[in-house]
């Protein structure tokens, strides 16, 4: 529920098809001159770059700010685009920074090189403006992963024994904080990843990195065997985790996210992030202190990049020096 003018707005169920509704009315409230180019764009994202209509939302949200600041009173985006120079794309960008922080500048450095490479193809700019957006000065391994405390997981976990605990949020808890995947491999998650005589699950590759898999451990078996016994809803969808409300379709990341911050605020969790990612990294961090090598956490992460787990050596001081060890191009 959302208030508005007082009133409680009821919101609509989150869908692929929602979703592109959202991105269109986004784009109807664009300048009338960008709209047609803003379309043709978020079609080429999800035809061309298969982009999914979340990340579409998002980098068309981006690009309507930059595609707009560069028509201002030219008929049409490509003829804007048809005059833009380097200096135009830096002096955009730049204006940009001064008022967002540094996830917003990384995001729209982003999303300006992949317009510009778009209206490359369609033949209104010349490819080399993809170079003159300027690059963002950053320094690896420069943030501390922060995570719950291994009391505060504990106290999670106790209140999974609650009444009023929905087997499908016990399941979903365990599987974040036994196995530290992220929440849209949760999601993700299908019936045939479920290998109930070989005793394993499956999560399928996210972000780039690899497929893991897991040993079933009693609990998370219970767990998931209870939800799709007594409390899963009848449907053809392959996925584990659906929506308990009618129309019962996979359950959203963001309501994973919704359920963990829900809980942990609840338990008065505080002074770090309350996402399912905390959770991750207090996995990886249990690992790490319990004498794990940082390649095998690496593994059980899914992480194809060394770089991504080496940042996980920080909160152990003694053991930094395995970076060096097990992946010396981490510190060349």
């Amino acid at each position: 529920m959302s208030s508005k003018q007082g009133q409680f707005v009821k919101r609509r169920p989150w869908t692929p098809e929602s979703e592109r509704e959202f991105t269109g009315n986004a784009i109807q409230r664009a300048p009338a001159a960008c709209q047609a180019a803003l379309r043709e764009y978020a079609l080429w994202l999800e035809e061309e770059r298969g982009l999914g209509p979340g990340s579409i939302t998002l980098r068309v949200a981006s690009a309507r700010s930059f595609a707009c600041a560069v028509t201002k009173d030219e008929a049409t985006v490509a003829a804007a685009f048809g005059k833009l120079k380097a200096r135009g794309v830096e002096e955009f960008f730049v204006s940009y920074c001064r008022d967002h922080g540094p996830g917003g500048r990384r995001s729209m450095q982003a999303t300006m090189r992949l317009f510009l490479g778009f209206a490359a193809n369609r033949g209104w700019s010349a490819i080399a403006l993809t170079q003159a957006v300027p690059s963002l000065r950053t320094y690896g391994l420069r943030d501390v992963p922060k995570g719950a405390s291994e009391e505060d997981i504990g106290r999670l976990l106790r209140s999974l024994s609650a009444d009023g605990v929905s087997t499908r949020d016990r399941a979903i808890v365990l599987l974040l904080v036994g196995y530290g995947v992220r929440r849209g491999q949760v999601t993700a998650l299908q019936l045939e990843d479920l290998d109930w005589r070989e005793r394993t699950i499956r999560f399928a590759p996210h972000k780039g990195g690899k497929e893991v898999r897991h040993t079933l451990t009693p609990a998370v078996a219970a767990a998931l065997a209870g939800y799709l016994r007594h409390e899963r809803p009848p449907s053809d969808s392959r996925c584990v985790f659906l929506r308990s409300r009618a129309p019962h379709l996979p359950l959203n990341p963001s309501a994973v996210t919704q359920m963990i911050h829900a809980r942990l605020e609840r338990l008065g969790v505080g002074g770090m992030p309350r996402g399912p990612h905390t959770l991750r990294h207090a996995f990886a961090t249990r690992l790490l202190r319990s004498g794990q090598p940082l390649k095998s956490i690496a593994d059980l992460l899914g992480h194809r990049s060394l770089s991504a787990t080496a940042i996980y050596a920080k909160v152990d001081h003694p053991r930094l020096f395995e970076v060096a060890v097990e992946w010396p191009e981490v510190l060349s």
